[in-house]
């Protein structure tokens, strides 16, 4: 698994090659305008220690922080993304533990509430493969990344508040 952070846009400037499973970035580069993904799926976050922002990004080029919907250009730390690959199937709640109506998905929806009438998701179990929840719909929004296990409140999964405007299952390339 390798990744490749550039300082500046179009893979230019100080350059810092992340070939293990994590890493705090602020001792290598200042700042982070433009990606390669050699292989992997990886989680960036806007902070160091795993904290702040998310960003979810597969093999790929990304020349400019917006292409991975990026808020700007700090990326602090980052770190592999360990099962991709499916099958997928998440239980999603209208309230915190568990309560309440619940909805099973097993594929991408591009808006949550063409299925589940509310804009909230209060708690969600991943029971296969991995997700990410989009705070709006149509895959757009901040990003949180969702790995097996249980979510009893959102702050569980990073987010300061409920809102769930899509869901995008993570597929191996």
């Amino acid at each position: 698994m390798q990744i490749v952070f550039y300082e500046d846009r179009d893979f230019k400037g100080k350059s810092y090659d992340c070939k293990g499973d994590s890493a705090d970035l602020h001792g290598y580069i200042r700042r982070c305008n433009s990606v390669k993904v050699e292989a992997g799926w990886w989680v960036l976050y806007e902070r160091n220690n795993f904290t702040g922002y998310q960003y979810v990004i597969g093999p790929g080029k990304y020349n400019d922080y917006s292409c991975w919907m990026g808020f700007n250009d700090c990326v602090r730390s980052c770190r592999i993304i360990k099962n991709p690959k499916g099958p997928h199937k998440l239980m999603l709640y209208e309230r915190l533990n568990f309560d309440g109506q619940s909805l099973e998905l097993t594929e991408s929806i591009k808006s949550v509430q063409d299925k589940w009438l509310r804009q909230e998701v209060q708690s969600c179990k991943v029971l296969k493969g991995t997700w990410i929840f989009f705070e709006h719909p149509n895959y757009s929004g901040r990003q949180y990344l969702l790995e097996k296990g249980e979510y009893r409140h959102c702050s569980e999964w990073g987010a300061l508040k409920a809102t769930v405007g899509s869901i995008r299952r993570i597929m191996e390339v």
